[in-house]
């Protein structure tokens, strides 16, 4: 693990300034298999690792914090970066996220989860009900593009599964260690684009690990199995949801995020939804929603609700102390 005191490197938006923050990279969270081989192996076993953003001054008393995953549809991007563009716009990356909400005094986390290179390890407890019928339209493009021979869906749901196993068990590891990094862990909000933001959702309403809130930026789930979620989790508390996305996103993403919404809503569950008007499946923080505020203004205006605590830029300006 290493560490380093760095200025944020972007120009800060209306409202912040540029501050110092404490960032620990390559934490290991937890150990899991890849080489999976049709489960002929031989499997190998690799350290799951995620960087930490922390504001420069530790809290007076704990923290709301956030844990984050890329997006990359499952064959890239990393935690340190996930910048994509289609030509009209381009993506901010997660681990900018990460420094923005540590600017606002919210230690953030931008979790590494295996990719499907790796051929990584079938899941043990599977959240796909319908693994059959997992979106490929984005996958078969981006596999071209690499170069790498075609699959079948029930492939890319054993990828998928490896995200949403390893960004549990990031957040199962934010939460034991929570005083290493002075958060409130009943205050966890959960988030990512795209590939991230599906293992975000599935984390958090198929494996239930428990958060304060999910934010998906053109992630959502399948309905299929939201529906699956909400019916086996009726009598039990869920997380409030927020989905972003584009007017013109990715096929799946325009009929998915209606859908769930729609489910979410029927069921009683807090759900709430923005777009931003004209934007593909790459657009940025700084992009316009509907209502006028940039999607990072959307996030952070949930996140303060969800957890009862306004922000703190304050801690971050403050210069760390030998």
């Amino acid at each position: 693990m290493t560490e380093d005191v760095g200025r944020q490197p972007d120009h800060p938006s209306a409202g912040e300034s540029v501050t110092n923050i404490r960032t620990q990279r390559d934490i290991v969270f937890a150990h899991a298999r890849i080489a999976y081989n049709k489960g002929q192996g031989p499997m190998q076993v690799v350290a799951r690792k995620l960087d930490a953003y922390l504001p420069a001054v530790p809290a007076r008393t704990p923290s709301p914090a956030l844990v984050l995953a890329h997006g990359g549809v499952f064959h890239r991007g990393s935690k340190e970066s996930d910048v994509f563009s289609d030509g009209s716009g381009t993506t901010t990356a997660i681990a900018e996220y990460c420094r923005r909400f540590a600017v606002l005094g919210w230690p953030s986390f931008s979790v590494q989860y295996r990719l499907a290179q790796m051929d990584p390890e079938a899941s043990r407890e599977p959240a796909l009900t319908r693994p059959g019928e997992v979106p490929m339209s984005r996958v078969s493009f981006v596999r071209a593009e690499m170069g790498l021979p075609p699959i079948e869906p029930s492939d890319m749901a054993r990828f998928m599964e490896a995200g949403f196993d390893d960004v549990t068990e990031a957040v199962r590891f934010i939460k034991a260690h929570h005083g290493d990094y002075d958060i409130d862990p009943g205050c966890i909000v959960l988030g990512g684009w795209s590939a991230g933001g599906r293992c975000a959702s599935y984390a958090a309403y198929g494996k239930r690990i428990g958060v304060a809130g999910v934010f998906s930026i053109s992630g959502p789930l399948m309905p299929a199995d939201a529906t699956a979620y909400l019916a086996r989790w009726h009598d039990l508390p869920l997380p409030p949801l927020l989905m972003i996305s584009g007017e013109r996103d990715l096929d799946y993403v325009c009929t998915f995020v209606p859908e769930v919404e729609r489910q979410f809503r029927a069921a009683g569950r807090q759900v709430e939804r923005a777009q931003v008007p004209g934007a593909t499946h790459f657009y940025s923080s700084e992009s316009q929603t509907r209502d006028g505020r940039t999607v990072f203004e959307v996030i952070r205006d949930s996140i303060t609700v969800w957890v009862g605590q306004p922000p703190e830029p304050g801690r971050a300006n403050q210069r760390l102390t030998a």
